[in-house]
C-alpha cells in the first residue's frame, strides 16, 4: 500500500472501499497497480491509498501469493524469485524497520553479500530456517 503515486509503474485509478489503520482510522483505496525496479521484475496488487503515512509491503501475499522467498536477519531482507533463487530486491533495517530498495543496485546488495555463504546456503537447504536459530545450531 502506498500514498505515492509516483511509486506506481502503471496505476487504475478506482475508489474501491477502503483500510483501517492501527490507530483505528481509516483511509480510501483510490486505485491499484504495480510497482518495481523498471525492469522484468514488479509487485503487483499494490493498493494507492488515501492517509497513509508510510509505504506497507504484505510479506504474507509475497511468499504466499506471489512467489517469492522472503528472508530477514537482523541487518537486512531479501525478496527472491522461489523458482531459481534470484534476488530481485534488498531491503535494509534501520530503526527496526526493515525499508526495500526497489532499485536494484549493486550497493544495496552488499548486505546479503556479507553475510557468511555457508550459513546462507544451510538456510536455503533446511526450509529457510531462520538464520539466527541456524547459528544456534551451530554452536
Amino acid at each position: 500500500m502506498t500514498v505515492d503515486k509516483n511509486k506506481f509503474i502503471t496505476l487504475q485509478e478506482k475508489e474501491s472501499g477502503g483500510v483501517t489503520y492501527g490507530d483505528n482510522n481509516k483511509g480510501k483505496i483510490l486505485g491499484s497497480g504495480t510497482t518495481g525496479n523498471n525492469s522484468n521484475t514488479l509487485i503487483e496488487d499494490i493498493l494507492y491509498v488515501e492517509g497513509l503515512k508510510y509505504n506497507l509491503l504484505s510479506i504474507s501475499q509475497l511468499f504466499c501469493d506471489k512467489n517469492y522467498n522472503v528472508f530477514f536477519n537482523n541487518e537486512c531482507c531479501m525478496i527472491s524469485d522461489k523458482n531459481n533463487n534470484e534476488t530481485l530486491f534488498v531491503g535494509k533495517r534501520n530503526n527496526n524497520i526493515y525499508i526495500l530498495y526497489l532499485d536494484h543496485t549493486s550497493s544495496n546488495i552488499s548486505c546479503i553479500s556479507s553475510n557468511d555463504n555457508l550459513t546462507w546456503l544451510w538456510h536455503r537447504r533446511i526450509a529457510h530456517v531462520n538464520v539466527d536459530k541456524l547459528n544456534r545450531l551451530a554452536t
